[in-house]
Formats: structure tokens, sequence, C-alpha cells
């Protein structure tokens, strides 16, 4: 994996279900890291079996040793429209596709507000659904802490597809 190969991104519930997948072009890698980038208009595919387009630029991050991801979406003008946290595990590769199981909470930072902790009904839900231990609904909740205060001083770089 290099900077400028394509890669197949598969988000994943904890069973392993593939919900939304798509194809990125790797940004950047190294020890600690993969950033990914896909333009608008890219196709992403989601469980119900459809495609449809991505409605803005986005440049993913994701931490071989972090349970969470960030996204910064973009407009197409080049301007950042928020920041999206999935608490999640981290990425898993086989051949060029890689993969991460989405644990449903989630962290919206939008410029000039604070980060919000977001979905905790959904992850309520998978708790139950995936008999989640409390000890690890104890460590996800203490992710998504980090995820907050991550989002809350993170400084976006430039939109990869500024027109």
């Amino acid at each position: 994996m290099k900077p400028g190969d394509q890669i197949h991104v598969r988000a994943c519930k904890t069973d392993g279900t593939v919900y939304r997948s798509w194809q990125a072009t790797i940004e950047s890698v190294n020890t600690d890291s993969i950033v990914t980038i896909a333009p608008a208009g890219s196709s992403v595919f989601n469980i119900k079996g459809e495609d449809y387009p991505l409605l803005y630029h986005y440049r993913a991050y994701y931490w071989f040793d972090k349970f969470y991801n960030l996204i910064e979406i973009f407009e197409t003008n080049g301007e950042l429209h928020h920041i999206y946290i999935n608490v999640a595990s981290p990425p898993e590769f086989k051949n060029e596709t890689m993969s991460f199981k989405d644990h449903e909470l989630d962290v919206v930072k939008h410029p000039l507000k604070p980060a919000d902790l977001i979905d905790e009904d959904e992850f309520a839900e998978a708790a139950v659904k995936y008999q989640y231990t409390k000890e690890f609904q104890a460590q996800m909740y203490a992710a998504a802490e980090e995820a907050l205060e991550l989002a809350n001083h993170w400084q976006a770089k430039p939109s990869p597809y500024f027109p």
C-alpha cells in the first residue's frame, strides 16, 4: 500500500456484516495510520444493494491503535462541512480491502460549534444485539470521549479536491 493506490473500504457491523463500502485513494500511510480520500460523486454501496454518490469530498483517517476513525467532509467548493468520527475497531486489511467494525457511537463537529456525541440510542441497541460486555461498552465510551476531545481540537487540512 502506497499513496495513489486504490483501496476498497468496508464499514461493517460488529458481526462482520458489510453495511457500506466504497473505493478510496490512499493519500498517505505510515506505521501508525492510513489516510484515504474520495471525491464527491464517488459511488457508495449500501446494505440495501443500492449505489449512491458521495455528495461531498472525503478525507478519512484510520489509526491502527485507536477505536475510532475520523472523516473530514468538504463541500465541493473546498469548504469544510463537518468532521465525523466513527467509534469503531482499528482497520483490518486483506488483499486491497480495508475493513472496520462500526460500534455505532459517533461524534460530529460542525465549524464554529462544539463536538457532539450522537447515536447513543443505536449503540444501546447494538449493545443488546451483539451482547457487548459492560467492559466493552466502557471502552467504547472512553474512545468516544477521546474522539470528542480530538474533534474539538482538530485542524482539517485543505480539501483534497479543491476546484
